[in-house]
């Protein structure tokens, strides 16, 4: 075995460009699994240590479920209950900086800042404050600010300065007395993080409730027994009790789609890799076939030239993975940076430890060896009296391409163990979805040869109005080995149809947010509020009284609990909306439903929740708020959408259940219709008059429009990732076109002494490489069209009488991609049979 595995060795260096390909082609693959596997470890390193600041040293935390908070009696009842060592109540508010009376007035709001109101002497046992400079809160009632670095640059303010800010009753100034590191002990607001003691917070916001309660439990004591001790104490407000992997699991959650998507399309990658690995060794196995029934011949086993095509593989899939590894570090820092400018998703840096590192080289030399199996298996039934016949090795050599399917199943199954199933339910699930468009992509490849001929022609006939007899002397070279021609397509084929898919996706996605939005607000402009706008307060009726506002309607979002499960609400005025036109009806009375809303005891659900709940219109639901009690309502109605909540869609209620029944103190947003032929001093007037009221005022087109930015970003990156496929299938295009040129030496000696001239032989290289192209390019159109219509049709915001619409601008775009990158790919080869001699050429064997 030693004398074949040098026998190997010189084997793959005499063909030095067609292995430095193969072993980049993997290696490019193993780095978009590197940068996956990075990137997904630097979110989840990102997740803990955002739970690790949000927490500190706490095991628990119970947060008030309304906006109320919790009482003074059920914090001393969280204090006093057995097995808790340490507790800190905690008020947080979001208000504004007070302006400066010197500074004119300016018509836009100055970004919002938390305040958040501390007890210092109990904060210190569960929470660390690092301290940049100055000094901490003295007591919970001491006058006092703490501010962090980043609003210290921001703002211009400093230690002995005082900060100003807007309280119920007006201004309210404290003096800075240190500065907190970096962006402080919050990590949800952008570093605009003010720490007061408790007193002061409460006078300022004009409340004796607090927001939330952290506790730390006895060393002697499990968090299961004080949580049960808890509930059952706590029985006179409605509460939310969470620990560590709560918190990981809901900052997890918004997570899932990204990592799948990553893990999907570095197994698509690998899925490339694996093209050309196939076809690398297949046509090592047909261009030695002779010397390899000499080697029968001689006394070689068939186990022994098994491993021969085995060792080299095991060579290239090492090389090209260990190169993979260095490459997927450059390319996760970078996926890292773009995500942290486009704050999409939380990660601090990629994180690449060793065992990722090994695993990744693993993974890479399993895929080779999976793609080596056939060829290796092909060499071994090589007859040895047929291999010297001149030509009794033809079906010997030709690959089979059902091995593909093995080959499919291995990388599948790499793929489903990168899956990250530790994101919940929705993951698992969507791993079924991503299967499924694997295996579309899968059976375009394997109906590859059945489809080159009609498709060849086609793909020929552009190039016949510029080269007609090149195309014709590429025509049998396309068909020399079906095998090998399809195995350089279908390479091109997927990585063109996960672009496309991608893009379809992407567009479908973006439709869905714009109408979305649009579909669920009652009014043109949208007026937010950073706290409860009371019905008492007149802010609603400042607005109204805008020259040229038709209605003001108000909406407010809070979150229920019903069968255990917490489930975002909102409360609208059913009568706005039934005027408006907005919410389509899936089941239900529209004007019946809008009005029982109104009147009480009635609530309008969104399908996505009525599937998953399994509810019906005239279902009674209850829901619990504490002391016993809860509030009724009856399903008046099921729609196709509703506002967004945290985590998903919103059930409907009036607002006389919201305010009498759920607590809600009041409006979070306004929804503004203007009369109709309103004019732009008019919409100037209502955006001053919200800003004088502490409202931002936005029209609903700018939301949809910030919403599809950050949806063009994310998809852009993964079509960034997606395009090293197709790259890999221009390394797969470029060995192809090499093996043809040597297959046809002597074939282009004798066109040669015809009279064509190089420039000529040239040309027919690159026609031929243009067809490929073509051909991919139809292919990985037609099979990313099928399977972004599967995506929609199967993800879990699609519904499966949407109908797909197709992103014909990317549709292009990919097509006009493969169809270079595959006559780039020509080059080399193009320039290889240009230069070939005419004697040696007539002479050649």
């Amino acid at each position: 075995m030693g004398g074949l595995s040098s026998y190997a060795w010189r084997s793959l260096a005499a063909r030095p460009l067609r292995t430095i390909l193969t072993a980049v082609g993997i290696a490019l693959g193993v780095a978009v699994l590197v940068a996956a596997l990075a990137t997904n470890a630097g979110i989840d390193g990102s997740i803990e240590r955002t739970v690790q600041d949000t927490l500190g040293r706490a095991n628990l935390r119970v947060e008030g479920f309304t906006e109320r908070g919790l009482s003074a009696d059920t914090v001393t009842l969280i204090s006093t209950t057995p097995g808790v060592a340490a507790t800190t109540a905690l008020l947080e508010r979001r208000t504004y900086l007070a302006p400066d009376p010197a500074t004119p007035p300016t018509t836009t709001l100055p970004a919002p800042v938390t305040v958040l109101g501390i007890d210092p002497a109990t904060y210190a046992g569960i929470h660390d404050l690092d301290l940049a400079s100055g000094e901490g809160l003295a007591s919970v009632d001491a006058a006092g600010a703490l501010i962090t670095e980043r609003m210290a640059r921001e703002t211009g303010l400093g230690l002995g300065q005082s900060i100003a800010l807007e309280g119920t009753d007006g201004p309210r100034k404290e003096p800075i007395v240190g500065i907190l590191a970096a962006d402080g002990p919050l990590t949800t607001t952008d570093g605009r993080t003010v720490l007061v003691g408790l007193t002061e917070a409460r006078a300022a916001f004009g409340t004796t409730e607090v927001s939330r309660v952290d506790l730390r439990i006895g060393d002697d004591t499990s968090t299961a027994a004080v949580s049960q001790e808890l509930e059952g104490r706590l029985s006179g407000e409605p509460y939310v009790l969470s620990g560590p992997a709560e918190l990981a699991a809901s900052i997890r959650a918004s997570t899932v789609d990204f990592q799948a998507t990553t893990a999907l399309i570095a197994a698509l990658a690998l899925f490339g890799g694996a093209f050309l690995i196939f076809n690398t060794l297949s046509m090592t196995v047909a261009e030695r076939a002779r010397e390899v029934g000499l080697l029968r011949a001689a006394g070689a086993t068939r186990r022994q030239v098994n491993g021969l095509i085995l060792i080299q593989a095991l060579l290239i899939g090492v090389a090209g993975s260990a190169l993979g590894v260095v490459l997927g570090g450059g390319l996760a820092g970078l996926v890292a940076v773009y995500l942290r400018n486009a704050a999409i998703v939380p990660i601090d840096g990629p994180v690449i430890g060793p065992l990722a590192a090994a695993a990744a080289v693993v993974v890479g030399t399993i895929v080779t060896l999976a793609a080596a199996i056939e060829p290796a298996i092909r060499a071994g039934r090589i007859p040895p009296i047929e291999a010297l016949r001149p030509f009794g090795i033809e079906r010997a050599v030709r690959a089979r391409l059902r091995w593909l399917v093995v080959v499919f199943a291995v990388v599948a199954a790499v793929g489903a163990a990168l899956w990250p199933f530790a994101a919940g339910a929705a993951a698992a699930s969507g791993l079924v979805r991503w299967l499924a468009v694997y295996a579309i992509l899968l059976a375009a490849t394997v109906l590859t040869p059945v489809l080159l001929g009609p498709l060849g022609r086609i793909a020929a006939l552009p190039f016949r109005l510029v080269a007609p007899g090149a195309v014709r002397l590429t025509r049998g070279a396309l068909v020399r080995d079906r095998s090998r021609t399809t195995l350089a397509v279908g390479a091109l084929t997927v990585g063109l149809a996960m672009i496309v898919a991608l893009g379809g996706m992407a567009a479908d996605a973006r439709r869905a947010a714009t109408a979305w939005i649009a579909g669920v607000v009652p009014g043109e402009v949208i007026a937010t509020s950073i706290r409860p706008v009371a019905v008492d307060e007149p802010i609603q009726s400042d607005l109204a009284a805008v020259i040229g506002v038709a209605r003001v309607s108000p909406m407010a979002a809070f979150q229920a609990s019903f069968r255990g499960v917490r489930l975002d609400a909102s409360a609208v005025v059913g009568a706005d909306l039934l005027a408006d036109g907005r919410l389509t009806f899936s089941a239900g009375d529209r004007t019946a439903a809008l009005h029982a809303i109104d009147e009480g005891g009635a609530t309008i659900v969104p399908a996505s929740l009525a599937d998953a709940l399994a509810l019906r219109v005239g279902d009674d639901l209850a829901f619990p708020i504490g002391a016993g009690q809860q509030v009724g309502l009856r399903v008046v109605g099921i729609v196709e959408r509703t506002p967004p909540g945290r985590a998903g869609e919103s059930i409907l209620v009036g607002w006389r259940d919201a305010t009498v029944g759920f607590g809600v103190s009041g409006a979070d947003a306004f929804a503004v219709r203007f009369q109709p032929g309103a004019t732009p001093a008019e919409r100037d007037a209502l955006t001053a008059t919200a800003t004088a009221d502490a409202l931002e005022a936005n029209p609903v087109d700018r939301i949809a429009g910030a919403v599809d930015a950050t949806l063009v970003r994310i998809f852009g990156l993964f079509d960034a990732l997606a395009l090293v496929a197709v790259i890999v299938a221009g390394l797969g295009i470029v060995n192809t076109l090499t093996m043809n040129v040597y297959e046809r030496v002597r074939e282009i000696g004798v066109l040669r002494a015809a009279g064509m001239t190089r420039p000529q032989i040239w040309r027919m290289v690159v026609v031929e490489a243009g067809v490929l192209g073509v051909v991919g390019a139809i292919l990985g159109c037609l099979t990313g069209l099928v399977a972004g219509a599967a995506l929609v049709a199967l993800s879990g915001t699609g519904r499966l009488d949407v109908a797909f619409a197709p992103d014909w601008p990317s549709v292009l775009a990919a097509a006009a991609f493969g169809i270079v990158v595959a006559m780039l790919a020509a080059i080399w080869p193009a320039r290889l049979a240009a230069r070939l001699s005419i004697v040696r050429a007539v002479q050649y064997e």
